[in-house]
């Protein structure tokens, strides 16, 4: 047996998908058994969205439940002990755990860290008297104002948590160059077109994969989700509508999750392959049946609304069976390296998101606001990473800033304009 997540989606009158998540024990013939972990999973002090379902919290402690029934063996978290605690985190902080593979960032390390020592406190004092260990044993509290003048308290965990973030800098260069990315491109645009907007979602507007699951049709009855704003018969600018996370399929079944709600604006040195790209895509689904009552921009085979699971899948067959081959026989020594590289490391779709912030960076945003807007980000930390790293990138890229958006305005031409 092994705890896992299972989420419930139910939809609401303004036609909202909440999800709930919930901890449940897995069995080996696939049988689920429901537990009650799931309400000391906490949330947040701060008023969230209805809509809200404890996002990474509930993996972070399904994950340590896992370790300490699974590894450690205990049968009752009434047994649960402080080095049982203190071990789990260490190995967490360091990537020793099982089944990692890759070193942690100090933030995300701290984030699990709250994040158990929260769950743990709602539990052991609802079990007071029943469980060995206590609250008390686990942290101390501290307080401290931050830049607006506001007291803040922190729990301070009572044992040293170490991490291990010597390689997690390096993930940020693990480029894409843009000559793979062109070769990518083409590819998918020749023989996969159904996922073509999907792909360009990702690598012109840098939408999270699951994010760009749930886009709407220009024409949706839902609302608009991508609005073109033209002058004089040009267009000048396109935005993305993620302000609300609805249903896009008969079934209820999610696509993906929107992180931020907002409006997603196409940045200008993307506008025109941007365009070409959704002309070329719904040419290709002119005729094709598809839900009408909800308007869904990227379809599966049978015409529903693409989920971000049946994306990452198609993604990765694509990259392993077709991409690394083409990649391997390049003339160009870079791209022959980057396929050695592919058959040793797995890339998910996330990857274009990554690839859209370096062009940014490159073509000389430089403003931490800037970029994290272009970005749909909540907090800054993803963004500085870049700006912090811009020389190592430039160099990496050994190309004048935006040289490469002209190449792709001219790619564009190639492949949607028959080369005219």
């Amino acid at each position: 047996m092994k705890f896992s997540l299972y989420k419930h989606s139910l939809i609401l009158g303004d036609n909202r998908i909440v999800t709930k998540q919930f901890i449940v024990l897995k069995h080996t013939d696939g049988s689920l058994q429901f537990t009650n972990f799931h309400r000391y999973v906490k949330t947040s002090s701060k008023i969230k969205s209805i809509s809200d379902d404890g996002n990474k919290r509930f993996s972070y402690v399904t994950k340590f439940l896992n370790y300490v029934f699974g590894e450690i063996k205990i049968t009752n978290l009434d047994y649960l002990t402080l080095d049982m605690v203190r071990e789990f985190l260490m190995h967490y902080g360091l990537g020793t755990l099982p089944g990692d593979t890759k070193h942690r960032k100090k933030s995300t390390v701290e984030i699990c860290v709250n994040t158990v020592l929260d769950f743990l406190t709602l539990y052991l004092n609802e079990r007071k008297g029943k469980a060995m260990l206590t609250s008390k044993e686990l942290y101390t509290t501290t307080s401290f104002t931050n830049k607006r003048g506001r007291l803040i308290k922190r729990k301070e965990p009572s044992f040293e948590v170490f991490y291990d973030d010597s390689n997690t800098e390096q993930v940020i260069f693990r480029d894409m160059p843009n000559a793979a990315f062109e070769m990518l491109f083409a590819h998918i645009a020749k023989n996969h077109k159904d996922i073509l907007m999907v792909v360009a979602l990702g690598a012109f507007v840098g939408l999270r994969p699951s994010e760009a699951c749930n886009v709407r049709r220009e024409d949706s009855p839902l609302g608009p989700g991508i609005i073109f704003h033209q002058s004089y018969g040009e267009t000048f600018k396109v935005e993305i509508d993620l302000r609300k996370e609805i249903p896009l399929r008969s079934d209820l079944k999610p696509t993906g999750r929107i992180k931020k709600e907002r409006m997603q604006a196409v940045p200008y040195i993307f506008l025109e392959v941007f365009v070409d790209t959704y002309n070329d895509y719904m040419a290709y689904l002119e005729g094709q049946k598809y839900e009408k009552d909800y308007g869904p921009l990227n379809l599966n085979k049978q015409g529903k609304a693409l989920t971000y699971d049946v994306y990452y899948q198609r993604f990765r067959k694509i990259i392993r069976e077709e991409m690394i081959p083409i990649f391997l026989n390049s003339d160009d020594e870079e791209v022959v390296f980057f396929g050695h590289l592919l058959q040793e490391h797995n890339i998910s779709p996330h990857i274009f998101r990554h690839w859209y912030t370096t062009q940014l960076v490159l073509s000389g945003v430089n403003e931490i606001s800037e970029l994290m807007s272009a970005r749909g980000d909540k907090s800054p930390e993803s963004a500085w990473v870049y700006l912090q790293n811009k020389g190592e990138i430039a160099k990496q890229y050994a190309q004048v800033n935006s040289g490469v958006f002209d190449y792709l305005s001219w790619r564009a031409n190639d492949l949607f304009r028959g080369g005219e």
